[in-house]
């Protein structure tokens, strides 16, 4: 779900930071105790994996489609029967997702399905999970800040050619701004403003921008804040994220043809229009949040 001023899909209603399963009390269930310690007991078998590896060599750009599970970390959420927004698996028992895609919602209506490239085709099956607990940021509809959520997994993700997680970016990068640098973001959001959500994951390219730049743009200069970063083209506007793409992943290539989240699909105005670039929450500027909050999962090896 690509967020602008006027909530394309979900409206947001007032909730509280963490949304738990284990919050609830189940008086006798003795059963549901047994269940969380050896799902907990499940996380810490960490598998011997590697992060941020894409399927495939060639290069596809532009809003086209990717190649099959060209992206292993793309999820999507389900709220209810609805597809509502994008998801990056950065381990195995959690997805990073926007805020605004979650908070006021019933965490108990969430699925994530994994694995995808074709969502609209019944022969497959996509690896699911259920949610049992979201821990959203601070984020406010007024400064539009700290879109950013974790969701827990049920249980934890067996690692497949088509299901493997993307990288965090290493904590060097946390001063690093990435303007200029190509990003890609990926999911299955509409193709344009007014059309259809698309049945197969599209990718593009978009330079990022540094907040100067965006801050040049036709937005407010005042809603640019540091914890978010711009990419796209605001002088064409021929490429950009949309509605359906929220809580995805913008990721960038290192050095060693790695890929790193960098950024999460967070809002706009419209889609590609003139002037107004994709703004992304910075994943760098919350590095610290993710880490002591998914200290119960395992991370691959980068």
């Amino acid at each position: 779900m690509w967020f602008n001023i006027c909530f394309v899909l979900f409206c947001i209603v007032g909730g509280g930071n963490s949304l738990s399963k284990e919050a609830f009390r189940y008086n006798g269930d003795t059963d549901l105790n047994h269940r969380l310690a050896e799902e907990q007991l499940e996380a810490r078998r960490c598998q011997d994996c590697s992060c941020g590896e894409r399927n495939e060599e060639p290069r596809v750009v532009g809003g086209t489609e990717t190649n099959v599970n060209a992206f292993p970390w793309i999820a999507r959420l389900i709220y209810h029967q609805s597809f509502g927004c994008g998801a990056s698996l950065i381990n195995d028992r959690y997805v990073v997702s926007a805020a605004h895609c979650v908070k006021g919602f019933m965490w108990y209506m969430f699925r994530v399905k994994f694995g995808e490239h074709d969502r609209c085709m019944q022969k497959t099956m996509p690896e699911t999970r259920y949610i049992v607990k979201i821990i959203a940021h601070n984020f406010t509809l007024t400064h539009l800040t700290n879109d950013i959520a974790l969701l827990k997994l049920n249980k934890p993700i067996e690692f497949v050619h088509s299901i493997r997680p993307v990288c965090l970016p290493p904590i060097q990068s946390q001063t690093f701004s990435f303007a200029g640098i190509l990003a890609t973001v990926a999911g299955f959001g509409a193709m344009a403003e007014t059309g259809k959500w698309s049945c197969t994951l599209l990718e593009a390219q978009l330079p990022v921008l540094s907040n100067d730049e965006c801050k040049d743009t036709k937005y407010n200069r005042t809603k640019i804040k540091d914890v978010m970063m711009c990419a796209g083209f605001p002088e064409t506007a021929h490429k950009d994220a949309c509605t359906g793409d929220s809580g995805g992943p913008l990721v960038v290539e290192n050095s060693d043809n790695i890929y790193e989240l960098i950024g999460v699909v967070s809002w706009g105005y419209g889609c590609a229009r003139k002037g107004f670039p994709g703004v992304y929450t910075r994943v760098t500027e919350y590095m610290d949040w993710i880490k002591d909050n998914t200290d119960d999962a395992c991370y691959c090896d980068m």
